[in-house]
């Protein structure tokens, strides 16, 4: 099992607090957002060796001991579907678990998706509005879309005008078997609404459901953040534990 880290961008909605490093080595209580990750990975079984990061924006800050870095060299011109591109080779290969550079969450969500063997799997937060209220204002202003039956996902990632339209919210991470990674690159042969380049995930996993391809959800309750702007990272530390 390898894990392919998504730490290419420089996170534009940071300002200022990039200009000098990528968004994963922002501090949330003290800790790099990206070292967190690992140690959760660690704690979860998974070896450093095994853990792949796509780099991009000031790659040079990103040393992770045994870890294999990748470069996408044109992070500044491309989406988060060409980074994953860059680690075609291993996700070819084998099982792969893909994560957000920018996410805090707990090994017992990587530990489930390991022991899930379906080919293309995500896990989706089932508690989404508390975490949305503490966030925002208005919700409505950001959450998206999640829609689900019998486990498939039928819509992901679209504006929505009404919590009723939301089931659980994506996570930022996924989970691909080769065979499911061939499917993926068989879908990006097909029209999009918008240039390979310039596509993100959801719109990605949105088309692959149009075309028929299963993608399935598990639920998870546990300690899960995303990390947009500086606005995320005040809220958490001044209202959560971060321990």
């Amino acid at each position: 099992m390898k894990v392919i880290i998504l730490a290419a961008g420089r996170g534009s909605r940071m300002a200022s607090a990039t200009k000098d490093i990528p968004k994963c080595m922002l501090k949330l209580g003290g800790i790099s957002l990206l070292e967190r990750q690992i140690k959760t990975l660690n704690d979860a079984g998974i070896k450093n060796e095994d853990i792949i990061i796509v780099t991009g924006y000031k790659s040079e800050c990103i040393a992770i001991k045994g870890a294999i870095l990748l470069k996408n060299e044109n992070w500044e011109t491309t989406n988060m579907v060409s980074t994953l591109l860059k680690a075609d080779d291993f996700l070819n290969s084998e099982e792969c678990i893909v994560c957000y550079s920018d996410i805090v969450y707990e090994p017992s969500c990587i530990k489930t998706l390991v022991s899930d063997k379906r080919e293309i799997v995500i896990p989706y937060y089932t508690k989404f509005e508390q975490l949305w209220n503490l966030r925002f204002d208005n919700p409505l202003d950001d959450i998206e879309s999640f829609k689900l039956e019998d486990g498939h996902i039928l819509e992901i990632g679209k504006k929505v005008s009404s919590m009723a339209e939301i089931q659980g919210q994506y996570m930022g991470i996924l989970k691909f078997t080769p065979n499911g990674w061939e499917q993926v690159k068989n879908v990006l042969k097909l029209p999009f609404e918008k240039p390979v380049e310039k596509l993100d995930m959801t719109t990605l996993l949105n088309n692959m459901i149009k075309n028929g391809i299963s993608v399935f959800a598990i639920p998870y309750s546990g300690l899960w953040l995303e990390c947009d702007d500086e606005h995320d990272i005040d809220v958490y530390e001044k209202n959560l534990n971060l321990d």
